[in-house]
């Protein structure tokens, strides 16, 4: 798996590239970690992600909650169709701002 990481104006942007599942969920989860520091502002960016297993749900559920533990905001981006509905049908919606762009208003840090 690769997981694309950048720093803009103190917004960390986190891209990953591929199916998030069994084998690739643990990478992901401690690339992500990596970048959970006090009061951050991430933006992870699911766009070219196909497919979150059980697994990939628990590792976002572990980064909301380490995020959450530091006062660290994580907004989701770009998610797809199927991705949004299996994060609705486990209730992980409720746990995130979603964001339909990369391009993140300022206003949605209060929400997130």
């Amino acid at each position: 798996m690769q997981v694309d990481v950048r720093d803009d104006g103190g917004i960390v942007f986190i891209e990953p590239v591929g199916d998030i599942d069994g084998k690739t969920a643990p990478e992901f989860q401690e690339t992500v970690l990596g970048h959970v520091q006090p009061s951050a502002r991430i933006v992870l960016n699911l766009k070219r992600v196909g497919f979150l297993s059980s697994a990939g749900l628990r590792a976002v559920l572990l980064i909301y909650r380490e995020a959450k533990s530091k006062a660290a905001k994580v907004v989701l981006a770009e998610v797809n169709k199927d991705i949004r509905g299996s994060m609705s049908a486990t209730g992980f919606l409720a746990f995130f701002v979603l964001c339909d762009s990369v391009q993140v208003q300022e206003s949605i840090w209060e929400t997130a």
